[in-house]
């Protein structure tokens, strides 16, 4: 199947496809990893976690040549991606669910410098993210930094006009985009489904999500918590636009 697929186009479909909903993707990509190299050098082990089909892993890899990089994440699609578009000796993936406790065994024992995640998060429970982020804190060493550039609600019980005013802006940026002509996230689907090399791989993640379901929205504070609660020595959000935010926390 690998040679009968554009895989690397795919990636770049999906990468154009995500910029619709959050324009200065590429920047906040690169300011993420100038955090990494700033806090950490450049790192020995590098977590792009909930990595989707590796856009994360794939820049990490041309910034930190010599880092171990590994990608996690539930999707066998989007890990198909990543493994055949980004995947190298030094860049591996790995399916997990960051749901179920225990899912940190394939990053092995050694403890890692980074872990980065972009716009995957929000789909955890509050009561998920503070699993995770307890877990992180016994991963990353000390001094290594988790970044993550998600949706993050201001929270609409504390601060109601806030943060509609910022889901506001948000569908604006949105409707932007796509009256622009950017590819949405359904249509980016739908074309997937077109292809008849991805439908096994489509069935399988349909299965692995059919049961999957979100209660309330993660919000800022639920994030900032759930690291101080973890054992993070600094937590702090380094740059907004509406609710999205780039969250960061040193271990």
């Amino acid at each position: 199947m690998s040679q009968q697929v554009d895989w690397a186009g795919w990636l770049q479909r999906w990468d154009d496809q995500q910029a619709g909903y959050l324009p200065d993707r590429e920047e906040q990509f690169g300011l993420m990893l100038d955090v990494v190299e700033r806090l950490v050098g450049e790192p020995g082990r590098f977590v792009d976690l909930a990595c989707g089909p590796g856009s994360i892993s794939a820049r990490a890899a041309k910034r930190f040549p010599q880092a171990d990089i590994i990608g996690v994440d539930l999707d066998p699609f989007l890990q198909e991606i990543a493994r055949q578009a980004v995947a190298t000796e030094r860049v591996r993936f790995a399916e997990a669910n960051l749901r179920i406790t225990g899912w940190d065994a394939v990053l092995g024992e050694d403890p890692v410098d980074a872990v980065c995640s972009a716009t995957a998060l929000h789909w955890l429970d509050p009561e998920d993210l503070e699993a995770v982020a307890q877990t992180l804190a016994q991963r990353i060493r000390p001094g290594g930094v988790f970044l993550n550039a998600d949706t993050m609600r201001l929270g609409p019980d504390e601060v109601p006009r806030l943060d509609a005013l910022a889901v506001a802006l948000r569908d604006e940026i949105w409707a932007e985009s796509h009256a622009q002509g950017v590819e949405d996230w359904q249509t980016w689907w739908e074309a997937a489904a077109a292809e008849p090399a991805f439908a096994e791989l489509l069935a399988e993640r349909e299965a692995r999500f059919a049961d999957r379901w979100r209660g309330r929205e993660i919000t800022l504070t639920d994030t900032i918590q759930s690291f101080r609660k973890a054992g993070f020595t600094e937590v702090a959000v380094l740059g907004q636009v509406a609710d999205k935010h780039l969250f960061a926390a040193i271990r």
